[in-house]
């Protein structure tokens, strides 16, 4: 068997309304592939990119609005579909490609946004591109970077492919107007949901997605039903969660504690506002929002507040490299001596909003996590919580998920000033 019959489907069960994306020579330009959460297509997906490998002269660009680390995100998701097929030994693997030993056609991961600002000029200059995949497409909201590197697709002797893969979003999103408002002939569809993939899931996710039906019915039809909804209300947490979750007097000795930065760059009235939490863990790795310390600083008054927070705790400063993690370094080390000692965490998004919350809700709901004390601020953006809604800048929501995440689901590297 070659690798190519493995990849398209000989050694898996593939969903049928996949199918049409393993078509050598498709009719169609566009593949609109939607689904909520398990339904199978970014599984699917990847199967039919390594088996587009197989055929000469292809250079796939697979992108995300946010990417860093593809080594450590993304490519382990390929590499352990590779060893399910067989066929790891056709491919070599690098930080950013994966490449086709026997036909030299490759599969380049980009970030279309990344700490050096939009690359969107130079990912269309890339030559050869045959297949632009965008994947998690509903965090991409400037229509015009979209445009762009569409344009730029187009080669002459091999098929173009422009491939998004997403969660629904908002009706408001461009994609929605561009996709779905009207049907293109030019456009292959493909919506799945966690009930056609049930044979791929463990148990345990489709108990979740029916206790989730039956308690929040609207947030069910967004995750897990994938269905386009609109701006209105947030996508996880409830007031019974948050109330759930309240103590009104927290442990006296935690085992890790940081203070978590969503940093704005300036001070102004209309500007964001920067996000600092304590968050800490005790010895059973549950979870605790002891301050929250977010307001309108210039960056000066912000590094003060957080680090005058690590020196109370006696706790690391953690911060997202790709949004500001360099710049809280660099501000924090201006402050001289004050800095001295204190040990920062960077951490780097390679998912969207939504994808990086979806975990820390989940602790939530599993009695993991606990608010000591009222935080009126911060809850009231986890109600409102909706990545896809427009003028949203949840910045206690995004330090509250660093800072959680970093203690709870990932091993930290602590850099020292």
């Amino acid at each position: 068997m070659s690798g190519a019959e493995a990849v398209a489907g000989a050694e898996v069960t593939l969903l049928r309304q996949y199918r049409p994306l393993f078509t050598a020579r498709p009719t169609w330009r566009y593949a609109f592939v939607t689904g909520g959460r398990g339904s199978g297509k970014s599984f699917h997906t990847a199967l039919a990119l390594l088996n587009l490998t197989y055929e000469p002269g292809h250079v796939i660009l697979f992108t995300r609005f946010t990417m860093v680390a593809a080594d450590v995100s993304i490519i382990p998701e390929f590499r352990e579909k590779m060893d399910r097929l067989g066929v790891a030994d056709d491919f070599e693997i690098t930080a950013r490609e994966i490449v086709n030993r026997k036909t030299g056609s490759r599969i380049l991961f980009r970030g279309i946004q990344t700490s050096s600002g939009n690359q969107t000029a130079r990912l269309k200059s890339i030559q050869g591109v045959t297949t632009w995949v965008l994947d998690e497409a509903e965090e991409l909201v400037d229509e015009r970077t979209f445009e762009t590197i569409d344009l730029s697709i187009r080669h002459k002797e091999l098929p173009n492919r422009v491939i998004l893969v997403l969660n629904p979003a908002s009706t408001e999103h461009f994609l929605h107007r561009m996709f779905v408002e009207t049907r293109r002939p030019d456009t292959l569809y493909v919506h799945t949901t966690w009930h056609d993939n049930r044979v791929n899931l463990s148990q345990s996710f489709m108990d979740r997605a029916a206790q989730t039906e039956q308690t929040a019915p609207e947030r069910y039809r967004r995750i897990f039903l994938g269905e386009w909804g609109t701006d209105t209300g947030g996508l996880l947490w409830t007031r019974a969660d948050i109330d759930r979750a309240r103590l009104a007097v927290g442990p006296t000795a935690w085992h890790r504690v940081m203070v978590a930065i969503d940093p704005a760059v300036t001070a102004k009235t209309t500007s964001d506002e920067t996000g600092i939490l304590v968050v800490a863990v005790d010895k059973e790795r549950r979870g605790y929002v002891l301050e929250d310390l977010s307001g309108r600083y210039s960056p000066n008054d912000w590094a003060s507040v957080a680090l005058t927070a690590a020196r109370k705790y006696n706790a690391a400063i953690v911060a997202e490299t790709n949004q500001g993690g360099d710049m809280v370094t660099a501000v924090i080390k201006s402050l001289g001596d004050r800095a001295h000692g204190v040990r920062i965490v960077d951490v780097r998004a390679s998912r969207g909003k939504l994808a990086r919350a979806e975990p820390i809700y989940s602790l939530y709901q599993e009695g993991r996590v606990f608010h000591v004390g009222p935080f009126p601020a911060l809850e009231a953006q986890m109600l409102q919580f909706n990545p896809d809604a427009a003028g949203q800048s949840p910045d206690r929501v995004d330090a509250l998920v660093w800072g959680l995440s970093a203690l709870m689901l990932t091993p930290s590297r602590p850099f020292v000033v």
